[in-house]
């Protein structure tokens, strides 16, 4: 499933920010929205892009190196428990 592919991409986001890795980690999680069954897709998808958006304007690398972990810990965590 899409966890297995996340997880073999994880190594990618090991070697630090870029914006590649924030683009994967983007898209990683629009992915694993559809597989939601009882949450609204519409709101996770508009609450992702909305995190992404406030994190865009973080100018100090230990502060995007977090929100990136942040971001994989989500993925990881099978959305927080959603799916």
């Amino acid at each position: 499933m899409w966890y297995v592919c996340v997880r073999l991409r994880e190594l990618s986001l090991m070697g630090g920010w870029s914006r590649g890795a924030v683009l994967e980690l983007y898209r990683a999680l629009l992915r694993a929205g559809r597989h939601l069954q009882y949450t609204d897709r519409n709101y996770y998808r508009r609450a992702i892009t909305r995190e992404f958006r406030r994190c865009q304007s973080l100018s100090e690398p230990r502060d995007k190196e977090e929100a990136l972990k942040r971001g994989q810990f989500f993925l990881n965590s099978r959305l927080g428990g959603l799916v």
